[in-house]
């Protein structure tokens, strides 16, 4: 977890999550404040400070627990839409 606290550190507080994607495996994402919206194609994942859309296949949702989300299918992105100029509904 070094590795977490030295990126997080440099990022002058924009850090919103620690999220693991595992190759046509699914991802775990840490710090969720909600989920926005969820189809098998697309999850919608509020955080305190930010949002991110994950698209995929056959997602779904495996696990959603104080602040822990684990999706299993195949994520193809993670975007954070703010990131690339796009307006953001909270």
């Amino acid at each position: 977890m070094r590795l977490y606290d030295e990126i997080f550190k440099s990022a002058d507080g924009a850090a919103f999550a620690r999220c693991t994607i595992v190759p046509g495996g699914g991802g775990y994402f840490e710090g969720v404040k909600a989920v926005g919206d969820f189809s098998p194609e697309r999850v919608v994942v509020c955080f305190p400070r930010e949002t991110v859309e994950v698209t995929g296949e056959n997602l779904s949702i495996k696990k959603y627990y104080d602040g822990d989300l684990q999706l299993s299918g195949r994520i193809f992105s993670v975007r954070v839409p703010s990131a690339d100029g796009a307006s953001e509904k909270r």
